[in-house]
């Protein structure tokens, strides 16, 4: 019984660390994406993300995985991540090169993807 007693005591500071420290990183997630307590920290996406799945109410990709960039990215990375792709995946960038219609149509779904997925962090973030 004191052995177990001993061991106890010997390991409370490093569960107390270790729960303040998760509590911290909560309330730093928490706070990062504009939510109050309660929020429980996941990140703006997934089913808590407004709009996702799009308007035929199938869940979607992850915006910040279809930009390409990491929730943490500033606003400045995601406009030029977000710019970068529209002309990189423009259908009418394909359309005067005689490439097969599958491709450009390819290109055009890639496209709007790209689009929603930037109005999708736009609206959470407000910019």
């Amino acid at each position: 019984m004191t052995l177990i007693l001993r061991l106890l005591l010997k390991a409370a500071p490093l569960i107390f660390f270790f729960l303040a420290a998760r509590a911290l990183k909560e309330m730093l997630r928490a706070s990062q994406y504009g939510r109050g307590a309660g929020s429980e920290g996941a990140p703006p996406y997934g089913k808590d993300f407004p709009g996702a799945g799009g308007s035929s109410g199938r869940r979607g990709k992850d915006p910040y995985e279809v930009l390409g960039c990491a929730p943490s990215s500033s606003n400045e990375e995601i406009k030029s991540k977000y710019r970068e792709l529209l002309g990189k995946y423009h259908p009418d960038r394909f359309i005067g090169q005689k490439l097969d219609e599958e491709f450009i149509q390819l290109a055009s779904r890639k496209f709007q993807e790209i689009q929603e997925a930037y109005e999708k962090i736009r609206r959470v973030r407000k910019f």
